[in-house]
């Protein structure tokens, strides 16, 4: 896992919009499934923080799409049969390009993030927004991990109810998750004025960013 915390961010992100890519470009059902197959058994493998409930969130999500794409297509005038191969096709899809780019999340800290686009030299206001993107959604994972846990201890358990009933305590986690993104979003949009956050101006990297993000530069006693 540290091993893959280190690669170079925009590595990763180049392989997840080759995977997201490939996904798309092929035709048929079963090659979809063979590229969804392979990112799940590296997410598996990987074994990231929260990949049994991303699998829960995926496999609920592609039945959904599945179901309503294989009805909408067949009163559009398809085929049952065709159909639900394009429906197949198109979940398959949803899962590869969901599962690369949450590998990308789980492996990219904001600081490894920061580092690589600053010694690419990106402009700060693009700099910004991809840490903010891809560091700041897991963190509002785990806080909505924790209004589960909130709404659990107090007998809202989510979990083998019916579905209306379902919907409706996840409406009740989705409102306190907004207020505190809103909330995040003002702590971070006030500690960037405080500290003078300009996006003119260039920015170094304590980090020595290549092939790997290594967690520090060189030292004078580290030289040989």
């Amino acid at each position: 896992m540290n091993a893959l915390k280190e690669l170079n961010f925009f590595l990763k992100l180049a392989v997840g919009l080759a995977v997201m890519a490939l996904s798309w470009a092929v035709r048929g059902p079963l090659p979809a499934l063979a590229v969804a197959a392979v990112v799940l058994a590296v997410i598996v493998t990987a074994r990231l923080p929260g990949v049994r409930g991303y699998l829960k969130g995926i496999a609920i999500l592609s039945a959904l799409v599945v179901l309503t794409w294989t009805v909408n297509l067949a009163l559009q005038g398809s085929t049952p049969a065709d159909a639900a191969l394009t429906a197949v096709r198109m979940a398959a899809r949803l899962v590869a390009t969901t599962g690369a780019f949450y590998f990308i999340m789980e492996t990219s800290s904001p600081g490894a993030i920061l580092a690589a686009a600053s010694a690419a030299r990106l402009p700060g206001m693009v700099t910004l927004v991809l840490t903010l993107v891809f560091g700041l959604i897991p963190m509002l994972r785990d806080e909505f991990e924790r209004i589960a846990d909130a709404q659990r201890a107090r007998g809202m358990e989510i979990d083998g109810v019916p579905l209306p009933v379902r919907l409706r305590y996840a409406l009740a986690r989705g409102v306190p998750l907004l207020v505190q993104a809103i909330r995040m979003a003002q702590a971070i949009s006030t500690g960037l004025a405080v500290s003078g956050f300009d996006p003119a101006v260039r920015r170094t990297t304590w980090r020595q960013v290549g092939l790997r993000v290594e967690p520090r530069l060189p030292m004078e006693d580290d030289r040989p």
